[in-house]
């Protein structure tokens, strides 16, 4: 995930205060994935244009958001953004919010990445062991298919990586040979 810039932290900050005092947290986090699922970056871009009148700009995006049925407190979030003209940040405050809300309820969030799909009960001992290792945190497993990992698995946690992959074995392997060469 690229890193969000710092207006776009303090829009996701100031709306995830917002939401936890009108206790709707989770009501704008299942908003703001309606609306990513629907977002353009061409929509964002004509929005920014500046010929287009800021009156004109919340009436829009009002449009918008009352067709997508979000309610108030994230449909004037909405008219912030763009009558500041930011809604090409988006992106990154639905993933900076995303990240406020998973840290709040403690979600720990684990890639699991395989050359083929794997099995659930495989899926279950990977979480299983990571819930040993990070006690007291919610474990949310995203499972990704990489083909190039050859075999194997890697685990990403934050910035950690476990690599068990045939390729990081083959690639150790042959670091060894060169070694035993030289």
């Amino acid at each position: 995930m690229p890193r969000a810039s710092v207006i776009a932290k303090n829009y996701a900050k100031a709306l995830f205060v917002a939401a936890k005092k009108s206790n709707s947290v989770d009501k704008v986090a299942a908003e703001l994935e309606v609306f990513k699922q629907n977002f353009s970056t061409s929509f964002a871009h004509e929005l920014k244009n500046p010929v287009i009148a800021k009156n004109d700009l919340v009436r829009i995006i009002q449009e918008v958001t009352q067709k997508f049925g979000l309610g108030a407190l994230t449909s004037n979030f909405f008219a912030s953004i763009v009558r500041n003209r930011r809604l090409n940040l988006f992106p990154e405050i639905y993933e900076e919010f995303s990240r406020i809300v998973k840290l709040q309820k403690n979600i720990l969030e684990v890639e699991v990445i395989t050359a083929v799909k794997s099995a659930q009960t495989q899926i279950e001992r990977v979480k299983t062991l990571i819930e040993k290792k990070y006690p007291g945190k919610i474990v949310s497993i995203k499972e990704t298919v990489k083909e190039e990992i050859l075999g194997g698995f890697q685990v990403k946690v934050g910035s950690e990586i476990i690599d068990a992959s045939l390729k990081n074995q083959l690639a150790s392997i042959g670091k060894e040979c060169l070694a035993a060469i030289n």
